[in-house]
């Protein structure tokens, strides 16, 4: 791990015997400051996912087997790894399908920008209805008589064109 600049701050399944002598917040800061840990047990998989949530973080997991099932459920984000089994499939929430982590990277890329569409979507949303909206209470108020107010009529195709053109730009965001 030194040798990658991973740090040495790394712990094996000793640790875990012992920090039931400890009190739990000693422990929690230990998990949290690791480098890594290494020849640990499935429980020791979860106990660690455990501790990081109990700290207040968001923890992701990444797993194979039958054992890591357990954490990857337990994980904020659980990922099954390619050629992983059905019951890590299963336990987790995102399942890899080609070789390497890499693909996270990608994932992540792609789905901050759908974010970035869905969001922008919204907001042009919410700014067309509320620009069709504030038009049509001043066309109402300002453009009829005041003593004839109660006569205001807007024609159904004036009404089907507004709708039409909205929907037009509202749909043209949707694309890069």
């Amino acid at each position: 791990a030194r040798k990658f600049g991973m740090g040495s701050n790394m712990y094996g399944h000793d640790f875990f015997e012992h920090s039931r002598d400890m009190p739990e917040t000693q422990v929690q800061a230990i998990v949290e400051n690791a480098d890594g840990f290494a020849q640990v047990y499935p429980e020791h998989k979860y106990f660690i996912v455990e501790q990081l949530q109990k700290r207040g973080h968001l923890t992701g997991m990444t797993g194979d087997g039958v054992n890591d099932a357990p954490a990857l459920k337990k994980a904020d984000v659980g990922i099954a790894v390619e050629g992983a089994t059905d019951a890590a499939r299963a336990a987790a929430g995102i399942v890899l399908v080609s070789p390497g982590l890499s693909v996270i990277i990608t994932a992540m890329i792609r789905s901050r920008k759908i974010f970035r569409r869905l969001l922008n979507y919204v907001i042009y949303r919410l700014a067309a209805t509320t620009q069709i909206l504030v038009f049509t209470f001043i066309a109402v108020i300002f453009l009829t008589e005041f003593d004839n107010a109660t006569n205001f009529e807007v024609p159904a195709i004036v009404l089907v064109l507004i709708t039409i053109t909205n929907d037009g730009t509202i749909m043209s965001i949707a694309y890069d």
